[in-house]
């Protein structure tokens, strides 16, 4: 009998047990090492990226706003968004592309909208205005840097997924926190270096880890740096916005300290220097309206504190050096070290910012015959005390650092002002200039380590408060704190013609006048604290609110808009 035919079923089946099992594409483990390696490259460059933006994002919002207030929410909502971005991996949406390729072109459109809403500073004020703007800005940038860092290093596993949230989070942090160290002695020294030139440095270090065709709809934000942002670029339409203010705008750099700039007030005829939210100085270029009688052809100046703190000349009794030399830790426009050395005292400058120096020496008339050092005053005063040989000795020190509402902390601490101590004289005198609200801790607190570290120190006010002080609730003043070296107390001397060098305002507030009763006014309170390395930032804290009060006065001084179109 014929064997049967088999089925067309059959044939298939028997085909199919012919083939055997599939053989999948072979995967390499070396193979599967680079992915990852890939991954965690790029990843960490698209966080280590987020912090560059972060200082970026501060030293833009800084000429607005100030550095303070700038800082106060920065790091604790960068942290919430830098949760919140890793999270949102665990959202079961799929998206419609990627959003790495979001990141570079939102980068290059931040110059542009910070623009737009600095616009709005006043109506929104200190606190909420930065928080706004980054909003808009840096913390959306943020989240897709960490988002995609996330997707990039997403591993299936809870355990070890939470062990590289954490390390990724410690990245970012640390960065944050080194990045500033590391870049702010170059700010200003290129383009790209710059408060506008820094988003185009990450957006296109975010192009290059990140190519995509939605790098094409950018165009018209790089078209807005290169011709229309007056952030950007000097145009004819920047001094035009201020000419409405009646302001002009002489010159401007950024650099270390902040955003530099001379401005002129056509209405008033003075002429000012600028660092970010605050102002070193200024000079009448005329007298002000009122006082063209007193024209004398000397360029007043502007704020009577620095013609104050001359009066270390006036202290009795003086020096016993015939030809004393004088220590002036930051210069400003150089008022006080101007007034110095119309006298033939012999002066050396440490001012941080080179920008200021040079401003002041070609805006303000800084005289020449001085000796200048552009370094941290806390490198010169630790090398200058710890000299064997050759130690400098000053008969007076002018300690003036104050800027935008706050002092640097590390130039008032116990352990700077006892090296600084030993700079000075036996029978020399330091004056130490401090602007701060004398209601808050902040005041009590710097006055009396500086009393401790110094004898006969005697406060004076700028000028009297206008309500009583014991039921105001607020008394911001400028102040000078003079002190000596020696046991017996001192007085100031009368003033002569010579003292006041032709200038009324010297005529008018050299002698300082509205004296500070310590006793009276602190009474037996213990709400302060003698400043050192380990409570300095007490100090910080305290001048949080001191920066915020500071911006409102500061805004009255000079117009909004000024402000705002930098």
């Amino acid at each position: 009998m014929a064997p049967s035919k088999p089925s067309e079923k059959e044939i298939r089946a028997m085909a199919k047990r012919a083939q055997g099992p599939k053989q999948k594409p072979h995967v390499s483990i070396s193979h599967i090492e680079n992915i990852a390696f890939l991954s965690i490259i790029k990843a960490v460059a698209l966080i280590a990226t987020a912090s560059v933006a972060s200082f970026a994002s501060q030293i833009a919002l800084a000429p607005v706003y100030g550095d303070i207030p700038t800082s106060l929410y920065h790091s604790k909502i960068s942290a919430s968004v830098f949760v919140a971005a890793w999270s949102a991996k665990y959202i079961p949406i799929k998206l419609p592309l990627k959003v790495r390729g979001l990141l570079p072109v939102l980068a290059l459109y931040i110059p542009a909208i910070q623009r737009s809403l600095f616009q709005y500073s006043e109506s929104w004020g200190p606190s909420q205005g930065p928080i706004i703007t980054e909003g808009v800005t840096y913390y959306p940038l943020l989240f897709l840097a960490v988002f995609s860092s996330a997707l990039l290093l997403n591993i299936q596993n809870v355990i070890f997924d939470g062990i590289l949230a954490a390390s990724s989070f410690g990245l970012f942090w640390g960065a944050q926190s080194v990045v500033p160290g590391l870049l702010r002695n170059y700010v200003g020294s290129s383009w790209l270096l710059t408060r506008c030139g820094l988003p185009h440095l990450y957006g296109a270090i975010y192009a290059i880890l990140s190519p995509s065709l939605l790098l094409l709809t950018a165009i018209p934000a790089l078209y807005h740096t290169a011709t229309i942002n007056t952030m950007c670029v000097t145009t004819p339409a920047l001094n035009e916005t201020l000419l409405a203010s009646n302001y002009t705008l002489i010159a401007r750099q950024e650099s270390n300290t902040g955003y530099i700039s001379i401005l002129e007030s056509n209405r008033e005829n003075f002429r000012v220097m600028r660092c970010d939210h605050s102002l070193l100085g200024g000079e009448w270029q005329k007298p002000p309206p009122g006082f063209e009688h007193l024209d004398q052809g000397y360029k007043e100046p502007v704020y009577a504190i620095f013609v104050t703190m001359e009066a270390v000349r006036l202290v009795d009794p003086p020096p016993q050096n015939p030809n004393p030399r004088a220590l002036a830790i930051g210069l400003g426009i150089g008022t006080a070290v101007n007034g110095l050395l119309s006298h033939g005292v012999e002066t050396d400058v440490v001012e941080l910012d080179p920008v200021v120096y040079d401003y002041a020496k070609k805006y303000f008339g800084l005289k020449p015959n001085h000796t200048a050092y552009i370094e941290d005053a806390i490198s010169f005063v630790k090398r200058e005390s710890t000299k064997v040989e050759d130690k400098k000795q000053y008969e007076f020190i002018l300690h003036d650092v104050f800027t935008g509402g706050a002092v640097p902390a590390s130039l008032f601490t116990a352990e700077f002002f006892t090296e600084l101590r030993s700079l000075l004289t036996d029978d020399g005198v330091i004056a130490i200039n401090w602007a701060g609200d004398l209601k808050l801790q902040a005041a009590r607190s710097i006055i009396m380590t500086v009393m401790s570290m110094f004898n006969n120190c005697r406060v004076f006010r700028e000028d009297m408060p206008d309500k009583d002080v014991e039921e105001a609730a607020v008394d911001f003043t400028n102040m000078v704190i003079f002190c000596t070296r020696a046991d017996k107390p001192y007085t100031f001397r009368a003033p002569t013609n010579a003292d006041f060098l032709g200038s009324f305002a010297r005529r008018q507030y050299l002698f300082p006048k509205y004296e500070i009763n310590l006793t009276h006014y602190f009474g037996n309170s213990s709400t302060w604290t003698i400043l050192n390395e380990k409570s300095i930032g007490s100090l910080v804290e305290w001048q949080q609110t001191s920066a915020l009060g500071h911006w409102k006065v500061i805004r009255t001084v000079v117009p909004p808009a000024v402000w705002e179109n930098y």
